[in-house]
């Protein structure tokens, strides 16, 4: 069989929706951030141009993305993307995947695609194949720096969280879930993202509990609360390999009872995924390392990982 002939790409439409989510689910490297409920929760902000690859007529890819002007990416909402594939995909498949998206691009005047990847660790077997690709095209590569922690046994926690976490403690400092996304959202959040970054949340309060009823397995709110206070918290997204802090604040009144090292010892402690993602450390405009805060979440344990953006020139 000559697979070039064989593969077909169709620009997704909502008469395809049952068939992408349930491509999510098979697929080696998606997590819940790629159903179409979570992709479209911002759809207003963004112009969809995701696409699905047939084999013949099997689908063995798609491909979320979004267009503005010449430009694709994948994704501009999402915090990375690229091409999702069957576990049955191997090398060679791949490789012509991606020459066919380049071809079916190309013909449409697009002149740039911008992929952000998935990193291996949240993929169910290896996913470094646009890594070797990407010397085969006219590529640019742009990092930024994240912090993960293993799951095992080797974990050192630096004293002074140690020190940290039993003061939050003796103080009657306690660890819980809440649902209270809007006192969490207005009173610790957005506060602490303007006064120390200048910058809102990516989500909006209303994005965020559209999507905590969407996926309330996936997502959850953990708080330190003080006499029924909550005094920080943390936003975990979490998929099979792995459990991610998707916002953290405190409120800065209280920063130095150890609430927050106290809540995020015991998210740790009580990890039953491969992977706890801290998040990056670097920003999307200049990738120099945040210091301080990639300083704190090694005292964890964390240790670094790069998140990848290639830039093809088509």
């Amino acid at each position: 069989m000559n697979i070039d002939k064989a593969i077909t790409i169709i620009q997704y439409n909502e008469s395809y929706k049952s068939t992408w989510d349930s491509f999510v689910d098979l697929s080696k490297n998606a997590t819940f951030l790629f159903k179409r409920d979570f992709m479209e929760y911002h759809k207003d902000r963004f112009a969809d141009c995701s696409l699905l690859f047939f084999l013949e007529d099997e689908l063995v890819a798609i491909l979320p993305a979004t267009i503005k002007d010449a430009s694709v990416f994948s994704h501009q909402g999402l915090t990375y993307g690229g091409l999702l594939v069957k576990q049955t995909v191997r090398f060679a498949l791949y490789k012509q995947l991606f020459a066919h998206l380049i071809a079916f691009l190309k013909e449409r005047s697009i002149t740039d695609l911008f992929i952000k990847t998935i990193p291996s660790i949240y993929s169910e077997s290896a996913n470094d194949e646009l890594m070797f690709l990407q010397q085969s095209y006219q590529c640019s590569i742009e990092y930024n720096i994240g912090s993960v922690i293993y799951n095992n046994e080797s974990l050192i926690v630096s004293k002074s969280i140690l020190r940290n976490a039993n003061k939050a403690k003796r103080l009657g400092i306690e660890i819980k879930k809440s649902n209270d996304f809007d006192f969490f959202w207005n009173e610790l959040l957005v506060p602490r993202l303007n006064n120390k970054f200048g910058k809102k949340p990516i989500h909006s309060l209303e994005e965020m509990i559209k999507l905590k009823a969407l996926f309330s397995n996936e997502i959850e709110l953990i708080g330190a609360f003080l006499n029924n206070e909550m005094i920080a918290g943390t936003i975990l997204f979490q998929n099979k390999k792995y459990t991610k802090s998707q916002y953290i604040a405190g409120n800065p009144s209280f920063n130095k009872l150890g609430g927050l090292d106290l809540l995020h010892l015991e998210i740790i402690h009580q990890l039953n995924k491969p992977y706890f993602d801290f998040g990056t450390s670097s920003s999307d405009e200049t990738f120099i390392e945040k210091e301080s805060l990639l300083a704190w979440k090694e005292q964890f344990g964390a240790r670094t990982i790069v998140f990848s953006t290639y830039h093809f020139k088509i």
